[in-house]
């Protein structure tokens, strides 16, 4: 993407296809700029020198030189100041096919409209002050969301809910450095504006806060990416078999052969509405072989980025469970075990009330035995991502924005404690107020807005 639209008075008129690309009944192609109505009647000449905001108008759409038909559409036409960008615009409906659209949007360069970048449209929309930053990731949030909960979250921040917290936020730190600032005017007269105490107490508000936004990242990472299970131990235990069993294909190649899968391999299934990732890892052993070696250090990348990990033992053999035990003892411990080959089980099924109940199961890939118990542990967790408010952090910008505005505040509460000069205050203080607009677009560069916006697919 270029910036050459992320510039304050570009006047150029636009347009896109805004419906995906390829064969269907409708496509949908939006005109937005000061000449969207004229350009646009060019070519459909059956609309009115003075359209209506929000109406419809059917006819027929021609070339610009008025000498063929191209289509039979229906034109929306939305004022300025009435439209998602906020400017004039106008949408097409067509016939769906890329010959059709092609030749609409061939005809609407002629008439002077230029092709819209990615992200061109919800960039006008925040350039005229339709929505802030927050709103505009909320809308690449809807339209890639994953799943239920994700979208619901990105369009309650669509809605605004996360711009108001942080306006608030806003709110608090201009009030505190509003007194801060007050007392640096009245210093000379011996007037404290207001006690460090209350400085203190309201600094420590505003930051708890931002705690608790900070805290919201990893399930609102959760909400957006899904959920990455991995799957690890030594080989030959079933890790392979568990993973075309949960993902109910045959992804993994499976032998009897130890060390047969060198690499890692994914599989993605649903549950509860959430993607959920499943990682065959290689099996973990000593080996002198540098393929598996390579694949062996892939496995313990895997396990270490992995949301939840579980370790897969062969029941069946000597030492489960005492491994188990020792999988349990570790400290900071936070694996989960799968107790494989249970249908090959002669003496029935083991003892498992001493070991923690909601992480250990007994399973067989080849049965299936089992696995309705781990997809149940899944979705139960699964449930704990949903939310009924948008304050959850979705985007990695913002939890490096708000770290920045916690440690502000924690060096202005320090500086406040030990009664240092209001000036070294304010400063931090200001540092977080800018923090809050770069969030919400109020000051923004270049390559944050690229970062952006270079994500949105083109015609929105």
């Amino acid at each position: 993407m270029t910036t050459e639209f992320l510039k304050a008075g570009d006047e150029h008129t636009i347009c896109a296809l805004s419906t995906p690309p390829g064969t269907g009944g409708i496509a949908v192609l939006r005109v937005s700029g000061q000449d969207a109505y004229k350009n646009t009647r060019a070519l459909c000449g059956f609309l009115p020198a003075q359209p209506t905001s929000h109406r419809l108008y059917h006819g027929y759409l021609k070339t610009a030189d008025g000498h063929e038909t191209i289509d039979e559409v229906v034109i929306s036409y939305f004022a300025q100041g009435k439209s998602y960008t906020g400017e004039e615009t106008t949408e097409i409906s067509c016939h769906g096919g890329l010959v059709i659209t092609g030749r609409i949007l061939q005809q609407l360069s002629e008439t002077g409209c230029r092709l819209a970048n990615r992200g061109e449209f919800t960039y006008r929309a925040f350039m005229n002050g339709r929505i802030d930053l927050v709103q505009a990731e909320a809308v690449l949030g809807l339209i890639d969301g994953q799943s239920k909960q994700a979208t619901q979250v990105a369009f309650r921040q669509l809605q605004g809910e996360l711009s108001q917290e942080y306006a608030r936020i806003e709110d608090a730190l201009v009030w505190i450095l509003a007194h801060l600032e007050a007392s640096i005017d009245f210093s000379t007269e011996d007037i404290e504006v207001v006690s460090n105490p209350e400085l203190v107490t309201r600094s420590m508000a505003v930051m708890n806060i931002v705690s608790q936004l900070i805290s919201s990242y990893q399930k609102g990472r959760l909400l957006r990416e899904g959920l990455e299970v991995a799957l690890t131990g030594a080989p030959n235990v079933g890790k392979s078999s568990l993973l075309n069993a949960l993902l109910r294909e045959d992804r993994a190649i499976v032998t009897p052969i130890a060390g047969t899968t060198r690499d890692t391999v994914e599989g993605r299934i649903s549950i509860g509405g959430v993607p959920v990732t499943f990682v065959d890892t290689a099996g973990v052993r000593e080996t002198e072989d540098q393929i598996e070696k390579i694949g062996i250090e892939r496995s313990r990348m895997a396990v270490s980025r992995a949301d939840l990990a579980f370790q897969v033992l062969d029941v069946t053999s000597a030492d489960w469970e005492q491994q188990t035990v020792e999988i349990f003892a570790r400290p900071g411990s936070r694996d989960h075990v799968l107790l494989n080959k249970s249908d090959l089980l002669l003496n029935g099924d083991p003892d498992l009330s001493i070991f923690p109940r909601e992480r250990i199961f007994l399973v067989s890939a080849l049965s299936r035995r089992g696995l309705g118990d781990l997809e149940g542990f899944l979705t139960r967790e699964i449930e704990k991502l949903d939310s009924g408010s948008s304050l959850v952090v979705t985007q990695a910008r913002h939890l490096e924005v708000l770290n920045k505005i916690h440690s502000c505040l924690d060096r202005a509460i320090g500086l406040i404690r030990s009664n240092s000069s209001p000036e070294f205050i304010a400063f931090e203080l200001a540092d977080a107020v800018r923090g809050i607009h770069d969030l919400l677009g109020k000051e923004f560069d270049e390559q944050i807005i690229d970062r952006i916006f270079k994500e949105f697919c083109l015609g929105k």
